[in-house]
């Protein structure tokens, strides 16, 4: 599973833009009191600096990654609702390989 989503993340992984993803957030959050809009914006406001990039797992999760700080977000869309987290240690590993061989 682990070779599955590093291969469907190596070919959805594209350039973002900071506008892009504040546009992700009000998409993922229309009632900005979900426990994670103001996490997930502060998050990209942090980094808004720094060359983003984002894509797709082969099991539906989605990520951002900002490769200089070696830090990324991932959501999910659970139906009704979208579950959100900070990138593990495995995927921040796997999206820095992945990074290094593009370069």
């Amino acid at each position: 599973m682990l070779t599955q989503r590093k291969e469907s993340a190596r070919k959805t992984l594209r350039e973002t833009s900071s506008e892009e993803l504040r546009a992700l957030v009000r998409e993922l959050f229309p009632d900005s009191t979900h426990p994670w809009a103001g996490s997930f914006s502060k998050f990209i406001e942090e980094h808004q600096g720094e060359r983003a990039v984002r894509g797709e797992t082969s099991d539906g999760i989605f990520f951002v990654y900002y490769p200089q700080s070696h830090a990324g977000i991932w959501f999910e869309n659970m139906k009704k609702a979208f579950a959100v987290g900070l990138l593990g240690q495995t995927s921040l590993r796997l999206l820095f390989e992945i990074i290094s061989e593009r370069q």
